[in-house]
């Protein structure tokens, strides 16, 4: 094979990766801006004297609480996606699999979104439980795409950065555990007290503990510029 044929072929695969990259981030771009498309405007009375604006407005409360919640996802995944993908040089059919996997997830969270913004009820706990098992399949869809571009099939990835990919990985693996635990109290919790689900939500609150207890944990591992 002559050397402009390779150089050729090289250029080609690049551009192939980066559409595979430019496709990813179209994707989350998109579950973004759906994430508002339903949030509206109330319709207001022709008369705004006596108008209770609380209850006017309480309903979009919820919705850009939901926003707000879903971004952060989102755009912590996306910041996730583009580190792992930093290091990857080439792909194949399995980081296309993997990678659509973790995408769909994605997709779904304008509709996991929707159900906690306006159908939680303290008899239909059904919209807090999808809502924590599309976190725990999208970050558990990125932990196989990292394990196996890092670990599996390494030489799909550049040549060394073994501490960065390593604390990728374990943030990965830490974050994937700590929802699956926060899933699993808030089962437990509605089935010790099925007539009092708010009780549910205080497995919440084991998130951002386990949070600030992960990034302890990771800071050995973490990169220089990132600290």
């Amino acid at each position: 094979m002559s050397a402009h044929s390779s150089e050729k072929e090289i250029i080609e695969r690049e551009f192939e990766l980066e559409r595979v990259i430019l496709f990813s981030d179209a994707v989350f771009a998109i579950a973004i801006t759906l994430l508002i498309i339903d949030i509206k405007f109330p319709e207001l009375p022709e008369n705004l004297k006596n108008v209770n604006y609380l209850r006017l407005f309480r309903p979009l409360i919820f919705h850009f609480l939901a926003l707000c919640i879903s971004f952060l996802f989102i755009g912590n995944f996306w910041a996730r996606h583009l580190q792992m993908f930093k290091y990857l040089q080439q792909y194949n059919p399995g980081v296309i699999r993997r990678n659509l996997f973790f995408l769909f997830f994605i997709v779904t969270f304008p509709f996991a979104a929707g159900g906690i913004a306006g159908n939680i009820r303290s008899d239909f706990p059904l919209p807090l439980y999808v809502y924590i098992v599309n976190v725990a399949l999208c970050s558990a869809a990125h932990l196989s795409l990292c394990n196996y571009i890092f670990y599996k099939k390494p030489q799909l990835s550049v040549k060394g950065h073994d501490d960065d990919k390593k604390y990728i990985f374990l943030r990965s693996k830490y974050f994937t555990i700590l929802v699956f635990v926060v899933l699993f109290v808030a089962i437990v919790i509605y089935i010790l007290f099925p007539d009092q689900f708010q009780y549910s939500f205080l497995s919440l609150y084991l998130l951002p503990i386990g949070v600030f207890i992960m990034r302890r944990k990771l800071k050995k591992y973490k990169p220089q510029e990132e600290i």
